[in-house]
């Protein structure tokens, strides 16, 4: 067997393993084979042309497959290719609830919802992303979204072996700003009662043309999935958020031992959870900076995945 065909077995025995414990539907196997593999290939490409680490960014809405892929590169790259990758989402670096209910005292009551530019630690990320780059150690935060609150810093997670490919996986990782004349008009129901005199929207703004423009800048190799339009976005966060409350109440029943769970218990976990309505003004955060994604990243990505409203990918380009 030549080094290509061990190779090649490995790598399906890896995919195959990934899509069982993630409980991937069986199509995924001819996604990753058409359009995954083939990226793996690139970035190792970039990375060797670059001659240092590299910054790999993945954007896309609500979702859309971000970080799956995020969690499949990270496995072959790692596992298949031998090249060391290590990767995060930008999630993990929201300001603790407490922090951002000073923002929304200071500055804007819309503030308190985690989500938007300004309601992360652009700093931390900024310095862990330097220090990895650098093949230094560093404690990447971990958000625990049951809670919206960051988990102590003693669960954070420690890396400390040096890697050549870092992956930052996020909504709105690599994301302009909006010129100030778009700010005007709402784009929803939230802004139009909520954020009448633009003042949330314009600080949002302000921090992703300064702060985040500058740890974005960091990024050597942009990835997009486009989504057909925000209508989707909603769907898929409700899809989400669905197979989320069902999860709880299966592992329930399992802890439970016996036919039915505790009430008790799955009322409890399902109390963090949303509903449809709930996801309604949820999305609302994040809807303005979400078409502007869909309108004005596609051209500046290194590859782009256009998506159906299936989620399927179309074309690459």
């Amino acid at each position: 067997m030549t080094n290509l065909e061990t190779q090649n077995k490995h790598l399906h025995s890896a995919l195959e393993r990934f899509i069982s414990e993630r409980k991937l539907p069986r199509g995924y196997v001819k996604t990753a084979q058409m359009w995954f593999i083939p990226l793996a290939n690139k970035l190792i490409q970039h990375q060797n042309s670059a001659g240092r680490p590299i910054v790999v960014g993945i954007n896309g809405c609500q979702g859309s497959g971000k970080s799956t892929l995020s969690a499949l590169l990270i496995t072959f790259l790692n596992d298949i290719f031998n090249v060391p990758t290590i990767g995060f989402s930008i999630d993990d670096f929201y300001l603790s609830k407490q922090s951002r209910n000073s923002l929304s005292k200071t500055i804007n009551p819309l503030l308190a919802t985690r989500g938007v530019p300004g309601t992360h630690d652009i700093s931390l990320l900024e310095t862990v992303l330097k220090t990895l780059v650098e093949g230094k150690p560093a404690n990447i935060p971990v958000f625990d979204k049951s809670t919206d609150d960051l988990k102590p810093v003693n669960e954070w997670i420690n890396i400390t072996q040096a890697n050549k490919i870092i992956i930052l996986e996020g909504w709105c990782v690599g994301l302009d700003s909006q010129h100030p004349s778009e700010l005007t008009e709402h784009v929803n129901e939230l802004e139009a009662i909520e954020d009448v005199s633009c003042e949330w929207r314009q600080y949002v703004n302000d921090v992703l043309s300064v702060d985040y423009k500058r740890v974005f800048s960091s990024i050597d190799y942009l990835i997009m999935f486009q989504a057909p339009s925000f209508d989707h976005v909603y769907a898929w966060r409700c899809e989400q958020e669905h197979k989320l409350i069902a999860s709880i109440k299966s592992r329930s029943i399992l802890k439970a031992g016996v036919a039915q769970s505790k009430p008790a218990t799955v009322d409890s976990d399902i109390s963090n959870t949303m509903n449809d309505q709930e996801i309604l003004r949820f999305v609302q955060f994040y809807q303005r900076l979400t078409q502007h994604a869909l309108t004005s990243m596609p051209a500046k990505c290194d590859s782009l995945f256009i998506l159906d409203a299936n989620r399927s990918i179309e074309q690459c380009r």
